[in-house]
């Protein structure tokens, strides 16, 4: 397990550390680039959370889909994972209908306009009317619900700041009533720092390094509380200079195709990414980040488990025997 630390770009080599205590929000919403391991980072750090407090890690998806790191289905209705782990697909119109039913007085009897075309078609020409269902269930798992930790593997960062700015657009457009007051209290939670949590994914390459400062400074404006930032597959430096220079020799002494010639290679293919990598890390210097070392295994669920270990004091903020 790793230390409670959270290295800069400069500073993986016994230099100054950073430290973040861990994650003491009952709301944990995850985020960032498309591609950058999002959805891995949320599973793994729903998982940490599970083995302390019960748990509901949500997804966002269009549609209900079979999970690809715990390969269960996914529906609006949250099923068990493991113990003390639940699952739900936050499905809009889902929880418009279970909105209308909560709010509306017989509301049974306007269940086959819920279920129909013109239902869907008028969900889907209301600006921001889904968007608010979505965040009005999270709110609702995260205030009344007998889950501990509510985990959101959100939409990546250019899709996060739409659904974020709807509770705010809300406020605006709608000055009395109920969507106002429950817009209001959505926007209170969101931006209630002892409560609620945006953690960053990223890569250590430029432009998902880029996408991540710009959702941390969105996240300034708007005073959310946001961070630390997870960077993704990241690939130490393992070789001094001198290194280098005898495996680049060795290459000629070498024959190519066989063993020691691969292995050589790949060595030095492995430490050019690591430079590349830390040439783009330099963009996060002063800001709160925890590498997350490259795994390699094809078990997805293997893989969620090996990057609970790798999250477990940035979840947990205990201090462990190299820290």
């Amino acid at each position: 397990m790793g230390s409670p630390y959270y290295y800069g770009p400069r500073d993986w080599h016994n230099t100054k550390k950073m430290k973040v205590s861990g994650f003491t929000e009952k709301l944990l919403i995850v985020s960032g680039k498309g591609g950058v391991g999002k959805s891995a980072l949320a599973s793994a750090i729903a998982v940490k959370c599970a083995e302390k407090q019960r748990t509901i890690l949500l997804t966002m998806d269009a549609g209900e889909r079979t999970h690809p790191f715990f390969n269960v289905r996914f529906e609006y209705e949250p099923v068990e994972l493991q113990p003390g782990l639940f699952g739900a697909n936050l499905e809009p119109l889902a929880a418009i209908r279970e909105y209308v039913r909560r709010k509306v007085p017989f509301s049974g009897f306007y269940s086959a306009f819920l279920h129909s075309r013109m239902f869907r078609d008028f969900a889907d020409a209301a600006p921001g009317f889904q968007e608010l269902m979505s965040l009005g269930k999270i709110f609702d798992l995260a205030t009344t619900s007998n889950f501990e930790r509510i985990v959101v593997d959100a939409p990546a960062s250019g899709h996060l700041r739409t659904l974020l700015d709807v509770p705010e657009a809300t406020l605006k457009a709608v000055l009395v009533g109920p969507l106002n007051h429950n817009a209001r209290r959505i926007q209170d939670l969101l931006l209630d720092p002892e409560r609620t949590r945006l953690v960053v994914a990223t890569l250590p390459e430029e432009m998902a390094i880029r996408e991540a400062r710009e959702l941390l400074e969105y996240c300034r404006e708007r005073r959310m509380h946001a961070g630390p930032v997870l960077v993704n597959q990241y690939v130490p430096r393992r070789f001094a200079t001198f290194e280098l220079k005898a495996l680049a020799q060795l290459t000629a002494a070498t024959e190519a195709g066989d063993g020691l010639d691969w292995g050589v290679r790949a060595a030095l293919a492995e430490a050019a990414l690591a430079q590349v990598q830390q040439e783009a890390l330099v963009e996060l210097e002063g800001i709160p980040t925890q590498l997350v070392p490259r795994l390699v295994t094809h078990d997805p669920a293997e893989l969620v488990i090996q990057l609970a270990d790798c999250l477990h004091a940035t979840v947990a903020g205990e201090q462990t025997a190299d820290g």
